[in-house]
């Protein structure tokens, strides 16, 4: 599921609605935090590309 959302967010991106990628993502990074912990690959991976989506690359 929070793959998919992860997914959904770049398509968003790509369509050019940053702002609700960023909403999504954020949803992602905070459920993978509480079910896999902060340092797990996923969470990182989604931390950072939440960071790419607010920065704009």
């Amino acid at each position: 599921m929070l793959a998919a959302r992860q997914l959904f967010s770049r398509i968003r991106v790509a369509l050019g609605h940053v702002e609700e990628a960023i909403e999504l993502m954020t949803d992602v990074v905070a459920r993978r935090e509480r079910g896999l912990g902060p340092e797990h690959p996923l969470t990182v991976a989604g931390r950072q590309l939440l960071d790419a989506y607010r920065s704009g690359r």
